[in-house]
């Protein structure tokens, strides 16, 4: 009898009520409203809750409030992929937009440890996953709420605070989901049934970006370009808070922190933020309470992972606040609870912003004494990382550039030093001390916690949050270090002086840059081959030792007169920022002569990647992007409905991502192998190994599985909590052509596993693996007997298999390396077993 008492109740509560009054419905009818400011039903013409919003129509409504409003000022901070303008709406009392510029700057005073005389500032964050959408929606009547209300406790708010209203951050992706939603809602029918097409988005679905890149794993790594507007923005501002708001599944009520503090809360972050969260969810209870929402907090969720919008802010001196909804993922949708309907859950994100608000003012004094603490914390404190590379300047200095966006403190190293093996060069290395003011954000970016002890409670959402290992660069932890000129300005290649040569020209493979330049020359038709032996030779820079696949451009074997390839060298040389070197001759002062067998001419790849049905469009987003953004270089994206259709031998390298493969009918299989055979590289990731081991190449000694134990995983299978994993990788496989450091750091986020073969494994685990996160004691025995990428031979063609995915979030630098080059010496890979 309780139980049904309390889903009614609940059912009551998630019900538009009958009254034509809606407008009372998201606001308490006690307040007044300016009425020379439209609510966003009379600017977009339709009642909020019936429609989902465009985003072009939302950044309208904010340019008309702050055309209409002293309280409101629009801020462009960038752009998306696809063009859309990514605004702000600033809204405080008119004495404090007239200088917004100055008190920006005072605000920079609070990582000297003083407590700069400013208004307090919130960051409110709506949809970064772009098809949670009743977080944008309400940001159009918070936005409303904070410009046009006249009551007098939101007139002292304005004086005393900033109210930054950040309504979408996810453009691309929500105007796709929203474009689904309108498209599909009956005009004069309810659909709440889940089963109807309005619920079922359709395949990449809203959540991620125009690459379906997950944008709520991207505050740090800053890959995509809405992300790396936002954080400059958070950095330029630095706010006391920031909000999140999510949706979740549909049987779901309403989730706000404080999160279960057993095992989601960091070590790096002060009590004092989690004391203010505890604090803050008094005012939300209290407001979900007056509406009779029900709610639930202290369970699950994650506040360690600073790729979040809700833990960001953790790291930074703030406090972030996670909001997740039960989604109604349309209009009406059924639920154990009842009907969902859009106009609730957008009511519970408006009344929890707006919650927001009343608790920043009401923890005023201690938000500002939080960033004081935050920032003084380890000031004195003599540990730093030294990381470095002797070849790749291109990679380092993404990595060093990174660090500046988040406002962090470099230096360069005035000294060569030598630690563990590893020679840290000067002008080839820098210092990242610790004792500075966001000493936590350094600590996390360099993260190597290993001492989890409960798997249980760490979430699902991983274990390991190291950026530094991302990158595949060598560092040590110093605690003396040779600090030098701090670095005040994003780094580039210094380019050397490039002469023309009438016999052939090399480019240091070492440097990652010279990856996107092959491609560059591969699609203008350039004759270039690759050493599969290392050797040195006078260069208009002197005599250089070069490595495994140095590029070689022989001048009389192209199509193009010597000038002509000499134009278009330096053209796209200085266009990668890629040193091109010019060779009078090919006697070499060691190794093979540039005649020798050894360069090896590469061929043109024609690249498809499988996309849709029940394919990772996370990770199919991840290759697009790779093609498009960072090499430029055609990929056709080929459905999976569509594939048995194709005509396979148009390619010569074919991409599996994570996913099911079960729409490949024995025939399309069968097709697979004898193009495979034929001659093409098919490359795949995570469970697509598994599928290949064991349809195209298993054996009773081969058999690839998915391994036990893995403890703390969620979803399917037992997912392995994310964590960095080192691993050996040989030095002389194409694959590793351009890396000069065997060692190798992964991201395992399952439990696949490649059975150990010496003839066929790249790459394999070291003996004691886990450089950060979390494994069990049946994980670590999973890896010593198994490899993280191999190659299988089948005919004359490959099969590159990778147990990870090597293209994880757009951030892991060595193992994209391999990637790519298992795109570009695909058909260089013989030598293992053939069938």
């Amino acid at each position: 009898m309780k139980r049904i008492f309390f889903l009614l109740a609940i059912a009551i509560s998630f019900a538009l009520p009958a009254s034509a009054e809606k407008f009372d419905y998201f606001f308490d009818n006690s307040i007044q409203f300016d009425s020379k400011i439209p609510t966003p039903e009379q600017f977009l013409g339709y009642e909020i809750g019936t429609h989902i919003t465009e985003h072009h129509q939302i950044n309208a409504y904010f340019k008309e409030l702050a055309r209409l409003s002293d309280r409101a000022q629009l801020i462009p901070i960038g752009q998306t992929h696809e063009g859309r303008k990514l605004n702000i709406l600033a809204i405080s009392d008119p004495s404090n937009l007239s200088k917004l510029d100055n008190i920006k700057q005072e605000r920079a005073q609070a990582k000297t440890g003083e407590i700069p005389n400013t208004p307090l500032v919130v960051f409110l964050g709506f949809s970064v996953h772009g098809n949670e959408t009743s977080a944008a929606e309400a940001a159009l009547l918070t936005a409303y709420y904070l410009v046009a209300a006249q009551t007098n406790l939101v007139k002292q708010e304005l004086t005393d605070g900033i109210y930054f209203v950040d309504p979408v951050r996810n453009p691309d992706g929500q105007e796709r989901f929203a474009h689904w939603i309108n498209s599909n809602a009956s005009v004069n029918v309810t659909n709440d049934n889940p089963l109807d097409r309005e619920h079922l988005e359709g395949w990449p679905r809203g959540r991620g970006n125009h690459y379906w890149f997950d944008m709520n794993r991207d505050w740090i790594n800053t890959v995509q370009p809405e992300s790396q507007a936002r954080v400059a923005f958070y950095q330029d501002w630095l706010p006391h808070v920031q909000a999140d708001h999510h949706e979740m599944g549909t049987n779901s009520t309403f989730f706000f922190e404080p999160t279960d503090p057993n095992g989601n809360e960091s070590h790096l972050v002060p009590q004092s933020t989690y004391k203010l969260n505890a604090q803050f969810a008094n005012y939300y209870s209290k407001a979900l309470d007056k509406i009779g929402s029900f709610y639930y907090t202290k369970e699950g969720y994650d506040n360690k992972n600073p790729t979040f919008g809700s833990t960001y802010p953790d790291y930074n001196g703030a406090v972030g606040i996670l909001f997740e909804q039960g989604s109604s993922r349309g209009i009406h949708q059924q639920s154990d609870n009842g009907i969902v309907t859009f106009a609730h859950t957008l009511r519970n994100q408006l009344t929890a912003a707006i919650a927001t608000v009343d608790a920043a003012n009401g923890h005023k004094q201690e938000l500002f004494n939080l960033q004081k603490e935050f920032f003084t914390a380890s000031k004195g404190n003599p540990k730093a990382y030294l990381i470095g590379d002797n070849y790749d300047a291109s990679r380092l200095n993404k990595f060093v550039n990174l660090l500046l966006r988040h406002h962090l403190e470099v230096y360069e190293n005035t000294q060569d030093v030598t630690i563990d093996g590893v020679k840290y060069e000067k002008g080839k290395s820098y210092i990242v001390p610790v004792g500075q003011p966001n000493a936590a954000l350094v600590q996390i970016i360099f993260d190597e916690k290993t001492d989890y002890t409960d798997p249980a409670k760490l979430g699902g959402y991983g274990a390991g949050f190291s950026v530094a290992y991302s990158s595949g660069l060598a560092y040590a932890t110093v605690t003396k270090a040779n600090k030098g000129a701090r670095v005040e300005t994003q780094l580039s290649n210094t380019l050397t002086p490039f002469t023309q040569s009438n016999y052939a020209y090399i480019v240091d493979y070492r440097d990652s840059k010279a990856q996107q330049l092959l491609f560059d020359l591969l699609q203008k038709n350039v004759l270039v081959q690759a050493a599969y032996k290392p050797f040195s030779i006078q260069t208009n820079d002197g005599v250089k030792a070069l490595s495994y696949g140095s590029l070689l451009i022989p001048v009389s074997l192209q199509s193009i007169s010597s000038n002509d390839l000499y134009a278009l060298l330096k053209e796209l040389g200085t266009k990668e920022n890629v040193n091109i070197l010019s060779v009078p001759g090919g006697f070499s002062a060691k190794g093979v002569d540039l005649g020798s067998s050894s360069f090896r001419t590469i061929s043109t790849p024609g690249v498809l990647v499988v996309t849709d049905g029940d394919v990772s469009a996370t990770e199919a987003g991840e290759v697009w992007h790779l093609f498009d953004q960072k090499l430029g270089y055609p990929l056709v994206r080929v459905d999976a409905s569509s594939f048995g259709r194709a005509n396979l031998h148009q390619f010569n390298r074919i991409v599996f991502v994570s996913g099911s493969y079960s729409f490949l009918t024995p025939a399309a299989t069968q097709a697979l192998k004898q193009w495979i055979s034929d001659g093409g590289t098919l490359i795949t990731f995570n469970s697509a190994s598994l599928w290949a081991a064991n349809t195209l190449t298993a054996r009773n000694d081969s058999t690839a599985n998915r391994g036990r134990g893995n403890g703390g995983g969620r979803g399917a299978y037992g997912r392995q909590p994310n964590s960095v994993f080192e691993t050996k990788i040989k030095l002389n496989s194409p694959l590793a052509f351009g890396l000069t450091r065997d060692i190798v750091p992964i991201v395992k986020e399952n439990g696949v596993f490649l059975p150990l073969d010496p003839a066929k494994s790249v790459a394999t685990y070291s003996a004691e693996p886990l450089l950060n996160g979390y494994v069990d004691d049946a994980g670590k025995e999973n890896f010593k007997k198994s490899a993280s990428i191999k190659v299988e031979n089948l005919g004359s063609g490959s099969i590159v298999l990778y147990a990870e995915d090597p293209l994880f979030r757009g951030t892991w630098d060595a193992t994209e390396r391999t990637f790519i080059n298992a795109i570009a010496f695909g058909d260089r890979l013989g030598g293992g077993f053939r069938f």
